[in-house]
């Protein structure tokens, strides 16, 4: 028998026919148990309201004010798409900024983390993009950073959780400012 005869035997094309039909049922098995579990987690979540969605954020932010007695603070929030960039779920994300101190601003980002840390806030598993800290309290994540366009400010990210399924594709205006 030559090398290529061994797949011409009744017996190899039976074992090679059964290997082919169970990848292909492990294969169709494995993405229906994925869909499955997905949909169920999409059922599971409960949407928030506009209203919820933006008190996720805002009554953080006015948290931070007072706690870590930031100055000359201003904020604004927008929804803003988690899939795409006008597709629902939204998520609540709201802009703050507020005056640092002459000299160690270092100093002051890190005061005002660890007044967020005595607060209830974590550090986040996954660092901030590239400077700055990052913290996380239930489900917002909030990013503390200098601004770079005016040194003499900060700013705090607050990203509230994907759960908004109100159509916000023509909202106007998109920021809306908040007092604190």
């Amino acid at each position: 028998m030559n090398g290529a005869g061994w797949i011409s035997t009744p017996r190899s094309r039976g074992l090679l026919l059964a290997a082919l039909v169970l990848s292909l049922v492990l294969g169709a098995a494995f993405i229906v148990v994925d869909r499955l579990e997905a949909d169920a987690l999409q059922r599971d979540i409960v949407p928030l309201t506009d209203e919820q969605a933006v008190h996720q954020v805002v009554g953080p932010a006015r948290q931070i004010v007072a706690t870590a007695h930031l100055k000359d603070a201003a904020a604004g929030y927008a929804f803003i798409s988690c899939v795409s960039e006008n597709e629902p779920p939204y998520q609540a994300v709201l802009h703050m900024s507020f005056r640092l101190p002459q000299g160690d601003w270092r100093r002051r980002l890190d005061e005002v983390a660890s007044t967020m840390i005595a607060d209830g806030w974590a550090n986040a598993s996954a660092a901030a993009e590239h400077f700055g800290r990052k913290l996380t309290s239930d489900g917002v994540t909030a990013v503390l950073q200098r601004n770079v366009d005016d040194v003499g400010f900060a700013t705090v990210r607050l990203y509230g959780e994907c759960r908004n399924t109100a159509d916000h594709r023509h909202d106007n205006p998109a920021w809306t400012e908040v007092s604190l």
